[in-house]
């Protein structure tokens, strides 16, 4: 659980130690704490006893700046689709506890930006389409994290929803889709959590950058909603020195500045921003490191935790909370009968447990599905496991188990030895075994800070499955890189090389070759990275090794999937294709994999899918799949909790945070997106189900929707029948389990507001509750309404407005599933 909240951590005293130490600082030192030292990192002042302080990225799990293990917990959709305030809260604790083992005081996390197209790149990070469930998620997160003294970073603010021209485009909205669908994601996390930064976005808002917007960040954030915090650029984000200044950015990220530092000393000595200023700014980074503990010895220190037992138990917990059994025919689930179980698809054994980008954690291990299942099950079922297709997109990272560090080694992964000079010369600093090869960010070991240039070898053997041509793929951020199998060069500086941008700001070299291996045969491989330190970036060196293995043999597939009791089909959208920088081109699968679920369904009856992505896709075979499981990006205990549900051991209790379209085209935003430098959010406050309610479009899985092993009932549904405008409404349900297993079922109220004249969604989410019922148990549940539940954003008086008249409560178990209403009449 949680720790209590220590004096350093709270408001009041950070206050009085910024205070108190603002007017010892010059002019240039309070300027200095506004941008950041390097890339991570924000400068000390030695003489006042002011130590640096440290940032990183952790929606996730903690993200090493040097590619150091942590816990991958489930990605942002994931941790929604759990609806378990309290169990968010306890893993975002451990995050926090993670992030001090690696020395971080700041998380750049989490991210609520409102899901508004299926197609966004960075979906998987975010909560949901919904701001109540994304705040309340939000509320969570912050709380835990910051209970441990490592601060948050509340991103990005605000209408950031697309990576499509992220950094240029303007997002055009009206005022009412702006404060109740995007803002009001952000503001019960602001008011309630009260976390210590704000992450300000790429985009313009109505013509306005982020990063520079008056109304956004001084007048919404600041004054309206009580903000003491810092307000931090996204990394690049700055656009001007006085601009930037005077309409509310607090710190420049990253370092060294480019708008502030020398260029805002000027612009104060020059009176284009008053030092008034400055010290608003510098005395909120000053409350930032106080919170931290910095200025008390750092005591948080005693906090640290990293990939513990419980840790790895609460990542768990969280991926099997988050399943969504989508369709469960003729209770097929849970499996079992069964005595032989095909798993078709590479997933099984490959699986993508988080998204691409900077929320990408270095996982210790990871449990495939067929690890989980393997291990559940024991000798009691045969599981036969086939590829069937190759459905990445792209080579995806280098599977750590076809490595070993040394003849007769059964552990994975290759021989690291660092240099402190380029050329694989000089001192060795380190040595160890790596097993993961998608690094951003490392080398630090041999690096200082006057010489940032290092070189590293990784040195083993290569032991193919299949036999055939490998494609192998290198991407790196130095110069020089190689790859040598048997001695012979197979990628090297004489390789011809494409550029490629990674996160559409980090340039990057990408050479391919190709080469063809017997399968079983141990290859004598090195890998070589070399950085001079007139190209080093400190934060970003990076260096990815992908493989793509020969093709599979489809139609032993279909025979496996034939001879079987059962079939497993995993489908996803793959390890390479949901990242930041980049959103999706499509909701559909490839034709290869939606042809071989058919294919699977039609040799064997008893079939399910499991979905292996962070969004909704297309299932063109939904009508005839016996099951459909969403297995989201589930972290790197991934596979036992799939396991958990598939065996019976733990109820499904996961509910969809966002729609699922039965197509592309059904979803509102697909006359608007992506719109170019003018992104026109065409369909105003009609988000996700509020449109399909508005619409009557079916979707294929409403919000909300998730099924369960057993069977819940709620009745005895009472509540008063007026109140008067600005009074609090309550009222009380009960909610039994009707079935034969334990089982939670998430409650969850929506408003219909029958009042305005304006246009208004059909039904909204205002409050849910997850309740754990053993069989036949009842619980009363008991839910308040606030005045600000029954309001609407009033463009023409700028204010938020309850219209008297008269409303509907809904309660129910989905957005499409609410047996039971009462109606209330607000009196003016």
């Amino acid at each position: 659980m949680a720790n209590e909240t220590q004096s350093w951590q709270s408001l009041s005293a950070a206050d009085a130690h910024a205070r108190k130490l603002l007017p010892e600082l010059t002019l240039p030192e309070k300027v200095s704490l506004l941008a950041g030292r390097d890339f991570w990192s924000l400068p000390a002042i030695e003489r006042l006893g002011i130590p640096s302080l440290r940032m990183s990225d952790g929606p996730t799990g903690l993200r090493s700046v040097n590619s150091e293990p942590a816990t991958v917990f489930p990605v942002g959709v994931a941790l929604a689709a759990t609806w378990n305030t309290a169990l968010v809260r306890e893993a975002s604790a451990a995050i926090g506890r993670e992030a001090i083992a690696h020395g971080v005081d700041v998380l750049l996390a989490p991210g609520v930006n409102i899901q508004r197209t299926p197609l966004g790149g960075r979906n998987f990070e975010y909560y949901s389409e919904d701001p109540c469930l994304s705040s309340e998620i939000g509320v969570a997160y912050v709380e835990g994290v910051q209970s441990e003294g490592v601060g948050t970073s509340v991103k990005h603010y605000a209408v950031n929803n697309q990576e499509h021209e992220r950094f240029r485009t303007s997002a055009n909205l009206t005022v009412r889709a702006l404060r109740e669908i995007y803002l009001a994601s952000f503001e019960p996390i602001i008011q309630r959590a009260r976390p210590w930064t704000v992450m300000s976005a790429y985009n313009r808002v109505n013509g306005v950058f982020a990063s520079e917007h008056s109304h956004l960040l001084n007048e919404i954030l600041k004054q309206e909603w009580g903000f003491e915090g810092v307000v931090v650029s996204d990394w690049g984000a700055a656009k001007s020195t006085a601009g930037s200044a005077l309409n509310g950015l607090d710190l420049e990220m990253p370092g060294p500045a480019r708008f502030y530092g020398e260029a805002l000393l000027k612009a104060c000595e020059a009176g284009e921003v008053p030092e008034a200023v400055i010290d608003d700014h510098a005395l909120r980074v000053l409350r930032l490191i106080a919170r931290c503990g910095l200025l008390d010895g750092n005591p948080k220190q005693a906090r640290a935790e990293l990939s513990t037992p419980n840790h790895l138990a609460l990542s768990r917990q969280a991926a099997a909370e988050a399943m969504v059994l989508l369709k469960n025919e003729e209770g097929i689930l849970p499996l079992e009968d069964d005595r032989s179980v095909a798993l078709i698809g590479a997933i099984a054994d490959y699986p993508a447990i988080q998204g691409g980008g900077s929320s990408q954690v270095t996982p210790g291990r990871i449990v495939t599905p067929l690890d989980g299942l393997k291990e559940a099950f024991g000798s009691t079922v045969r599981f036969v496991h086939e590829r069937g297709i190759d459905h990445e997109p792209r080579p995806p990272i280098i599977d750590a188990r076809l490595l070993k560090p040394a003849a007769g080694v059964n552990s994975p992964g290759l021989k690291a030895t660092y240099y402190d000079q380029p050329g694989y010369t000089g001192q060795i600093v380190q040595e160890g075994v790596e097993t993961h090869f998608a690094k951003l960010g490392f080398g630090a070991a041999a690096q200082t800070e006057d010489d940032l240039s290092f070189s590293v070898e990784w040195t083993g053997f290569l032991t193919p499955r299949h036999s055939g041509v490998h494609q192998f793929e290198i991407t790196h951020s130095s110069p020089d890189a190689e790859l040598i199998i048997e001695g012979a060069a197979l990628i090297s500086e004489q390789t011809p090389r494409e550029t490629e941008i990674m996160f559409m700001i980090l340039p990057l070299n990408r050479r391919e070759a190709a080469v063809t291996l017997e399968a079983g045969q141990s290859y004598k491989v090195c890998l070589r990275y070399s950085q001079p330190a007139a190209k080093a970036i400190r934060a970003f060196n990076i260096f990815n090794v992908s493989l793509r293995e020969p093709p599979p043999d489809r139609g032993q597939a279909i025979d496996a999937a034939a001879q079987a009791d059962c079939a497993i089909v995993f489908v996803g959208a793959g390890t390479t294709a949901e990242t930041e920088g980049l959103d999706r081109a499509s909701m559909r699968l490839s034709d290869a994999q939606n042809a071989l679920v058919e294919d699977v369904i039609a040799a064997n009856r008893k079939t399910i899918v499991v979905v292996n992505t962070g969004a909704p896709v297309e299932m063109p075979w939904a009508d005839r799949a016996a099951a459909i499981l969403q297995m989201w990006l589930p972290g790197q205990e991934g596979g036992h909790a799939l396991a958990d549900i598939l065996t019976g051991a733990v109820s499904p209790s996961g509910k969809l945070p966002v729609s699922f379209p039965a197509r592309y085209e059904d979803n509102p935003t697909a006359l608007h997106y992506p719109g170019g430098l003018q992104s026109d959010y065409g369909e105003g406050v009609f988000v996700g189900y509020r449109y399909y309610d508005k619409t009557g479009t079916v979707p294929l899985f409403p919000f909300g929707h998730g099924l369960s092993y057993t069977t819940f009932s709620l009745s005895g549904l009472t509540g008063p029948s007026s109140i008067k405008s600005g009074e609090p409404a309550e009222f009380n349900v009960r909610l039994t389990n009707t079935g034969n297993r334990a089982g939670s079922e998430t409650v969850q109220v929506y408003v219909e507001d029958r009042a305005t004249a304006e246009a208004m969604p059909p039904r909204q989410l205002r409050a849910f509750q997850k309740v754990y019922l053993e069989p036949g148990e009842e619980r009363s549940l008991t839910f308040t309404l606030q005045p600000r539940d029954f309001a609407w954003f009033d463009p023409d008086t700028n204010d938020w407005r309850v219209t008297p008249g008269a409303y509907r409560i809904h309660l129910g178990t989905s957005s499409r599933d609410l047996p039971l209403s009462f109606d209330l009449e607000i009196k003016a």
